[in-house]
């Protein structure tokens, strides 16, 4: 992807890729799996439709004219006399050539083809050949006079009117298949367009993630138009993104600062022992006790960093008994009495019960770094006050000091490895004391705030599940 700056921004403008294309199929067929099933029942119910309707009609002119024929023979008392120009007037409805039967099945009547041809004329119908023109099968219909069959009569409906709803039919065929394609069209337009709309923040993904892969920290992924959970996904990544980026700068950082911790001691390690290999100094008490400090100072340094990273297993390689928060503040604030003295620094202890289950040693570690960290950015005259309690089913332990406090934008980064805030710069150490903190006591299921204490200053507060166990496990 191409890079603008220092910043690679991915926009997947790729059309359509493999799972584009299955998408855009997919939809399609669904679409038109849809269309051809609701056409094919449209089409067969309208013809069917057609075809009751029509024959109604023939049974309606049939049974109309059989009526006719009924209203003539009474009128004429018999068929003699009878006068059917009503009758073939009702069977020209319907262009049929009509043929009147007596009761004994004999044709006593079938009207002329210029008769039929009137009738048709005067009901605005087109004159049909009664002799030449393609007529359908007959079909009759019992004359009835006071509940006996004085006759029939028979009409031979000409094939036109059958082809005519064969055109019906195929008229509703061909719109149907119309529509199937139109309907095609369409859903293809749709499929492509919500498969490029989903399709295309994959890609665009994916290309990103592959670029974060290879080293190039600075992909980002571009999806403003996408839809809300893509939208979310690609926030989420280049939230990731950001932090991998602040993590690779930490390190760098805490290389530099490691390299500067390291430099120090080193040269006057080197400087010193070179002096007195050349005979420059004597090795003299003071001189070893030099060296001796040096030593120490870089002893500390690698054992917090072996610390953090065991840190991080620490969970694995925790021995849990129930103990007492409040024994173990004693016990650290009595070993780090004289650190405190030596800074002018008095601390106030208040050691209500607060019984939890954990490993004696990391807990005291806990309490070794926060105590530590407060001494160190507390001036000289200032206090730390250390508070053990139980809440709410909480083993609590609150460590407050009268420092400079923290700023609003140095709280979220405060338990972040490798990162030091602005009053860290003069400060000895390694800087990664707190992360070392927050890791324990996630291990022992714990958690771990920070906040500014009323009086200004830092305080954090560790919340510890309580152990009912320890009362049972406590000597009487």
């Amino acid at each position: 992807m191409p890079a603008t700056g220092s910043d690679s921004t991915v926009t997947g403008r790729r059309l359509l890729g493999p799972l584009g294309t299955r998408l855009t199929l997919a939809f399609l067929t669904v679409a038109m799996t849809a269309v051809a099933v609701f056409a094919a029942l449209i089409v067969v119910a309208s013809r069917s439709e057609v075809t009751t309707l029509s024959n109604q009609h023939r049974r309606d002119d049939l049974a109309a004219t059989a009526a006719a024929a009924a209203e003539a023979y009474v009128r004429a008392g018999g068929w003699e006399d009878a006068d059917l120009f009503s009758v073939a007037s009702v069977a020209a409805r319907g262009q049929a050539t009509l043929f009147v039967l007596d009761a004994d099945g004999e044709v006593i009547a079938a009207p002329t083809d210029e008769l039929a041809a009137m009738m048709a004329r005067m009901h605005g119908l087109d004159p049909v050949d009664a002799v030449d023109a393609p007529r359908a099968e007959p079909v009759s219909e019992a004359v009835i006079v006071d509940g006996r069959a004085v006759g029939a009569v028979v009409l031979r409906f000409p094939t036109e009117t059958m082809d005519a709803e064969r055109h019906v039919r195929d008229a509703l065929s061909r719109a149907a298949l119309t529509g199937i394609i139109v309907s095609g069209a369409v859903a293809l337009i749709v499929a492509v367009y919500v498969s490029i709309r989903v399709t295309r923040p994959v890609i665009a993904l994916t290309s990103a993630a592959g670029d974060l892969a290879a080293g190039r920290r600075d992909s980002r992924v571009d999806l403003t138009g996408a839809p809300g959970e893509l939208r979310s996904l690609a926030d989420a990544f280049n939230e990731m993104a950001d932090h991998l980026d602040r993590e690779d700068q930490l390190r760098r950082n805490l290389l530099a600062d490691v390299a500067h911790e390291l430099r120090t001691p080193l040269t006057i390690l080197q400087g010193n022992t070179e002096a007195m290999l050349d005979g420059i100094d004597e090795p003299a008490p003071a001189a070893i006790a030099s060296l001796h400090d040096e030593v120490l100072r870089l002893s500390r340094l690698v054992a917090d960093l072996e610390t953090l990273a065991a840190a991080e297993a620490a969970g694995l390689q925790l021995d849990s008994v129930p103990v007492d928060l409040s024994d173990i503040v004693r016990n650290t604030v009595d070993l780090l009495g004289p650190l405190a003295q030596d800074a002018d620094i008095t601390i106030d202890v208040v050691g209500d019960p607060a019984p939890t289950k954990g490993d004696p040693d990391r807990l005291q570690q806990i309490v070794v770094n926060l105590i530590t960290n407060s001494v160190k950015f507390t001036p000289p005259g200032g206090r730390v006050t250390i508070a053990t309690t139980t809440e709410a089913g909480r083993a609590i332990l609150r460590i407050a000091d009268t420092g400079p406090g923290l700023r609003d934008d140095e709280l979220p980064h405060l338990f972040e490895r490798f990162w030091r805030g602005h009053t860290t710069a003069k400060a000895p150490g390694s800087g990664i004391g707190l992360a070392i903190v927050a890791e324990l006591v996630a291990a022992h299921h714990g958690t771990l705030d920070a906040a500014n204490s009323a009086v200004g200053g830092a305080e954090f507060t560790i919340t510890l599940p309580a152990s009912p166990e320890y009362a049972d496990a406590t000597p009487s």
